[in-house]
């Protein structure tokens, strides 16, 4: 299975790419953004929409918004507007990004994730598959041979 494989199988909807979006982007004290501050941001950077709206998409009532709508949300998350549209190759990448925001936010990792911010996309999804194969096997419980 390849990386792209598995953001296909995460994200079966817009809904499912924007309620990820609330789930793991934060405000600075941990906390996720309400949907009230998300549209009330989006307006103040000239994106029009409506709390409704926003509500009808995270719920999957509505999944075709304009490009204005598209383009505000990624602005506001700091992603990728192909994350929004379903583009496999940058649901992979702000997967892998967001992953080391995260990890960024963590005072102990914060020199690696700095310099793993460095570097192009695809050494930064291959940096993260790395670790993740790392922690698997330090979470793996231990077999008497």
């Amino acid at each position: 299975m390849t990386a792209s494989d598995g953001a296909e199988q995460r994200f079966n909807s817009l809904a499912d790419r924007i309620n990820y979006l609330f789930a793991t982007v934060v405000d600075d004290d941990g906390d996720e953004y309400t949907g009230k501050h998300v549209v009330a941001t989006m307006r103040e950077q000239g994106t029009d929409i409506s709390a409704s709206h926003l509500s009808e998409l995270r719920r999957g009532i509505k999944d075709n918004p304009t490009l204005r709508v598209f383009q505000g949300l990624a602005r506001f998350f700091k992603v990728n507007v192909g994350f929004l549209t379903g583009d496999p190759r940058a649901e992979e990448e702000v997967i892998a990004e967001l992953e080391l925001r995260q990890a960024m936010r963590d005072a102990e990792v914060h020199d690696v994730a700095t310099r793993v911010a460095g570097l192009a996309p695809s050494q930064r999804i291959a940096m993260n598959r790395l670790l993740t194969d790392m922690l698997r096997e330090r979470s793996a419980p231990e077999r008497d041979e």
